[in-house]
């Protein structure tokens, strides 16, 4: 009105109040009424509505939803976990991949932020990069969805591509194929580790990094902390040169032969190594500038493997540390905040239901929903 009063242009009057409805704390954040006294209380029907349509759909709750919570049904454990079961089946559950599995895996701004080299990999474009990024959001979806294995998501049998994506890894699928399930003759491919968004991030524009991939590993899929490198370490580019010519691989068994460099790479660049078999856009090979590619790798506590497949046999033999730390993100996805020693007897249980489910996921989804934090909040 104020707008009007001022003869501002209809469009223009229009702007004003949609400005203000953007800037809204109300819209920019998710704002639950304070409870008349202060302290831990449980949240009501509508929010917990609220609650479970943001996590899982990253929406807002429908008419279904809505009418469990006008009846207080909610709060009843067995059909809250029904009601979670028919969540995960809406096309909206796909939001779980997006979010979550983009926040998890680090790949939120891929294709958008830095990019592999144009002249070296001229493959590379904004459609082929949209494809790599759809690879895990449709792999973690379905995972919940179908309540398949967590462990799928280290080792699987199937992957999800269209066609374009198809061509780029050489599988047989028209071109023009939309997005589906397709089953993986060899274990080279299958789950996260080996996926092209993910080998393309954790690696530099023109070449691979056996140290960006190994502590990938270590940090998002085993939640392993790795220090930050000691200051004034020169990067390998800067490492001073010889009369040989030195592949990647030895210039980091140098780098590791310094005692301050030694405790991490010892740890990293075994587990990035055994990926090398995978250029810096995800593309298989056999050989690299000429020189056949040596994907073997020993860690420190004395496993040996070599190449991706028995790299993820070493990564399932450590499942206990993944899972672990994947239901740690999860929670911390849904209740909107960081841990804290308080929320660890939530993941123990979430762990131990997964274990007598059959180690499948959409049960995680269900016990975070029924869990003390999940539908309490503390108010001042």
């Amino acid at each position: 009105d104020s707008a009007r009063e001022r003869n501002l242009p209809f469009m223009a009057a229009v702007r004003e109040p949609l400005k203000a409805v953007l800037i809204s704390p109300h819209f920019l954040f998710v704002v639950e009424s304070a409870a008349e006294a202060g302290g831990v209380q449980r949240i009501t029907s509508h929010q917990l509505a609220t609650r479970l349509a943001l996590f899982i759909w990253s929406s807002i709750p429908d008419d279904t939803l809505l009418a469990r919570a006008d009846s207080g049904e909610l709060f009843d454990d067995a059909l809250l976990r029904a009601e979670v079961r028919r969540m995960l089946q809406d096309l909206r559950a796909r939001a779980l991949g997006e979010n979550f599995g983009m926040q998890w895996l680090g790949l939120q701004n891929f294709g958008s932020g830095a990019r592999p080299d144009a002249e070296v990999f001229p493959e590379f474009n904004d459609a082929l990069a949209a494809d790599m990024r759809d690879e895990p959001i449709e792999l973690i979806a379905s995972v919940f969805r179908d309540d398949a294995p967590l462990l799928d998501l280290l080792d699987a049998k199937y992957t999800f591509v269209n066609g374009r994506l198809a061509s780029y890894y050489g599988y047989e699928l028209p071109a023009e194929a939309a997005w589906q399930r397709v089953d993986l003759a060899d274990r080279r491919r299958g789950g996260v580790v080996t996926m092209a968004s993910v080998l393309t991030t954790t690696s530099y524009p023109r070449r691979t990094s056996p140290v960006l991939r190994g502590r990938w590993i270590l940090e998002e899929v085993l939640g392993s902390k790795v220090p930050t490198p000691p200051p004034n370490v020169p990067s390998l580019e800067e490492q001073p040169t010889s009369e040989k010519v030195l592949t990647l691989r030895e210039r980091l068994e140098v780098h590791r032969q310094k005692p301050e460099c030694a405790s991490c790479h010892n740890r990293m660049d075994p587990l990035g190594f055994g990926l090398e078999n995978f250029d810096a856009i995800g593309r298989w090979r056999m050989e690299d500038n000429g020189q056949p590619v040596d994907a073997a790798g020993k860690l420190p506590s004395g496993e040996s493997f070599s190449g991706p497949e028995e790299l993820k046999q070493v990564l399932l033999r450590r499942s206990g540390e993944f899972q672990r730390h994947f239901v740690r993100k999860l929670l911390g996805f849904a209740l909107g905040r960081e841990l804290n020693k308080f929320d660890n007897c939530v993941v123990d249980e979430c762990l131990k239901k997964l274990q007598s489910n059959e180690g499948r996921a959409a049960v995680l989804i269900e016990e975070i929903a029924l869990s003390y934090p999940f539908q309490h909040r503390y108010f001042k």
